[in-house]
């Protein structure tokens, strides 16, 4: 009954913005949400020493190798770090690598900052950066990230100094290196832990890991010998809370301090909240609904533009979304530089899909299955999808996996439609084309729809060896051309990072890269 009738709700509302004009024209698994008797202020004794994070699905794995996952990455960022970063500006910035030089266009010697201590004691030394090199060279969620970086020949020089040698040049290299996947890890408790690193962290960044307790909390503890500045809050607690709109009740109720990825439709309402503050600015990402081109009738370009044309990206936005972000005009966000601007839009248009549908030799539909994880706005698109394309005779049941199910899933590659997003955390757009649209990166490389084009694959191997970088817009404004008509994705929305937060909680921001400044915080 309660899904009937969200689904009533939302069909509802699609009626109101039809006969208003809005229509016809155009990255949780179940957890305890606890009981709400915690302080976000104080979660394990009431006291300001401790900050309550709420997001809304376990991380996959906390080894920086075995995932992409953005909870995950959320997490881990606070426990790991790499070679160089990125400032409030974007710009390359030192790391565990306190300077660099650039030889030529395929080497690059690094000086590591001495006297960085890893969690367990141990000192960060170049072999360390060897050993973690020789795990990214091996990890398939890092295969669009590492690029060509010679595994075989880069080495440990001496204790602080590292040289990374390249098999051709790659521009976006540094950027690449801030990436969460490229994390220096130590080499003696990586290999301890073996099967268990997953559940065992051990980095050098400004909280180390204490407990997890799945699809519950993760907590962490400051870095006391830390080498940066210290983190000014000494507890970090990750409270998993599928329930979008229970993170937003925590929040008001003081349960936590943070809720991340908070309902579009919450937003005028937290913001008018007294003690609540709202943090909004544009992301890099951009949500999609993937269609696996191997599969039939989704391996049919005219079966991917009708389900397109038939998909009112309008409704869903305003519904959905709530107007918050943008509409999906192109196939990354406009954040990202070479964000091709000149792209025909995407109309919504019942009757011409239905014709596409009959050239493709589909003139009475077909079934097919939509599967999302437990997010309830992942949830809330696949019905307004289903009613969208029974107008042309698609039949969609809709699945729901547990987060980390789900996942592994899409990147099997066994799944028809699902819906997920995808963000360029290095703010180059190699990531947001290279991982998404390249053969090479079929499932968990990043292109989960397995979509294979010979002239994609030229345009963006050329885009991410060149070191011109008018060369390299061109080729990415051509690629996303031809990604934006043959259709491997229904591309949906850009959103904007959306956190709620109490009040008392001061120095609220995020990188460049979009992770919160948690070390920053304070009460």
């Amino acid at each position: 009954m309660k899904k009937f009738n969200r689904v009533l709700a939302l069909l509802l509302v699609l009626a109101m913005l039809a006969a208003a004009g809005c229509g016809g024209k155009g990255k949780t698994e179940e957890g305890q949400t606890g009981t709400g008797t915690e302080t976000g202020s104080g979660a394990e004794g009431g006291t300001k020493d401790t900050l309550t994070i709420a997001q809304g699905a376990d991380p996959v794995s906390l080894d920086p190798y075995g995932t992409t996952d953005t909870p995950a990455i959320r997490v881990a960022s606070c426990i790991f770090e790499t070679l160089v970063t990125r400032d409030d500006n974007g710009e390359i910035a030192p790391g565990l690598a306190e300077s660099w030089e650039i030889v030529d266009d395929t080497t690059y010697v690094f000086h590591l900052r001495q006297g960085v201590k890893f969690h367990n004691g141990e000192e960060l030394k170049a072999s360390d950066v060897a050993f973690s090199f020789s795990k990214i060279a091996e990890s398939p969620h890092a295969s669009s990230i590492r690029a060509t970086i010679d595994f075989e020949n880069s080495k440990a020089v001496d204790d602080y100094t590292f040289e990374m040698k390249m098999t051709e040049p790659f521009g976006p290299i540094l950027n690449h290196l801030g990436h969460a996947v490229m994390a220096i890890v130590n080499e003696k408790a990586y290999t301890e832990a073996g099967d268990a690193v997953g559940q065992n962290p051990v980095g050098t960044g400004p909280y180390k890991f204490v407990s997890w307790a799945a699809s519950d909390r993760i907590v962490l503890e400051a870095n006391q010998e830390y080498w940066g500045t210290a983190p000014v809050i000494p507890n970090v607690i990750w409270r998993t809370i599928p329930e979008v709109a229970t993170r937003s009740i925590e929040v008001e109720a003081g349960g936590v301090d943070v809720a991340v990825d908070i309902q579009a439709s919450d937003v005028e309402r937290l913001e008018s909240k007294e003690g609540v503050e709202v943090f909004r600015e544009v992301a890099s990402s951009i949500n999609f609904i993937g269609l696996n081109t191997t599969k039939a009738p989704f391996d049919n370009v005219k079966v991917r533009q009708a389900i397109d044309l038939a998909t009112d990206k309008e409704a869903i936005y305003n519904v959905v979304y709530q107007g918050t972000g943008t509409i999906a005009e192109a196939p990354m966000s406009s954040v990202v530089w070479a964000y091709n601007d000149q792209l025909p839009k995407h109309e919504y248009n019942v009757e011409k899909a239905k014709e596409l549908l009959a050239e493709a030799g589909y003139a009475d539909g077909f079934k097919m299955t939509m599967t999302t994880d437990e997010s309830q706005a992942r949830q809330d698109t696949a019905e307004i999808v289903q009613s969208q394309l029974a107008a042309i005779g698609i039949q969609v049941e809709i699945q729901s996996l547990e987060r980390t199910t789900y996942i592994g899933e899409v990147c099997a590659g066994t799944l028809e439609a699902f819906s997920l997003g995808w963000s360029s955390d290095t703010g180059d757009p190699d990531y947001a084309l290279y991982a998404s649209f390249h053969s090479s990166q079929h499932g968990e490389g990043g292109n989960m729809s397995f979509y294979t084009n010979e002239e994609v694959d030229r345009l963006l191997q050329l885009g991410r060896t060149s070191t011109d970088q008018e060369e390299r817009k061109e080729a990415y404004l051509e690629a996303q051309a031809i990604v934006w008509e043959e259709v491997p994705c229904i591309f949906l929305q850009c959103p904007e990072d959306l956190y709620a937060y109490n009040s008392n909680l001061k120095n609220f921001s995020v990188y460049s890269n979009g992770q919160m400044k948690i070390p920053e915080f304070s009460f």
